[in-house]
């Protein structure tokens, strides 16, 4: 099959987007999050930003989809990225927790014996696996499109009923995870607003989806 400029042409932006490792505009006091094709700062492919407690590599990652495998998951996840990326960059996306597209993420959320999140030893990084990685143009692999956040806002903990919620806020909007844990998961959902959209779009809002993690690599 011929390949049409169109595609081409799709291509070698995409490319472009693969090898820029930030894709944040705004350069004010106020924004924490990182954005791009590539590997965030600080971040190994196979670990998180933290040291892992749970004494396997693997285990660092969590996952956010969507229990219903529902075609409205990519929506959600591209209004999402509409903060920092036009949407149309991303290619297609499963909310299936067992598919090879989907989003993955690594974190860790700390309190302090009160309950309440330490803010400046939170963080979190979102890997969003679409259609296009692991294709190859020009010698280029195209790899996930990454959001990390390197700080936290605000958020608690209550030990007894074993409730969590954690608010990363930046200038492009804010993400809040929310949810209950017990001694091997932490599982729950994720809601995030946007403030700025780029070109062409408004800032939206929803739920991105729900979210499965261990404990042990979570929560410090």
């Amino acid at each position: 099959m011929k390949t049409s400029f169109f595609n081409k042409s799709m291509m070698g932006v995409l490319v472009a987007l693969a090898l820029s490792l930030s894709a944040c505009g705004k350069k004010d006091s106020s924004a924490v999050r990182v954005a791009g094709r590539g590997t965030p700062t600080g971040v190994s492919q196979s670990g998180g930003t933290t040291p892992n407690t749970c004494g396997n590599a693997n285990m660092t990652w969590g996952k956010i989809y969507d229990p219903y495998a529902s075609s409205a998951f990519e929506s959600q996840v591209k209004g999402f990225v509409s903060a920092t990326l036009d949407p149309q960059s991303l290619g297609t996306i499963s909310g299936n927790i067992n598919d090879k597209t989907g989003i993955d993420f690594s974190g860790s959320f700390q309190f302090d014996t009160a309950g309440k999140l330490i803010p400046a030893s939170s963080t979190v990084v979102i890997k969003i696996f679409d259609s296009f990685v692991g294709q190859v143009y020009n010698g280029q692999t195209i790899v996930p499109y990454v959001v990390e956040f390197k700080q936290a806002s605000e958020g608690m903990i209550d030990r007894n009923t074993r409730q969590i919620q954690v608010r990363f806020k930046d200038s492009y909007g804010e993400i809040i995870f929310q949810g209950q844990y017990d001694n091997t998961t932490v599982q729950g959902t994720v809601q995030y607003q946007n403030y700025t959209a780029v070109n062409g779009y408004q800032p939206a809002a929803g739920t991105l989806g729900s979210f499965r993690a261990y404990t042990c690599a979570l929560i410090k």
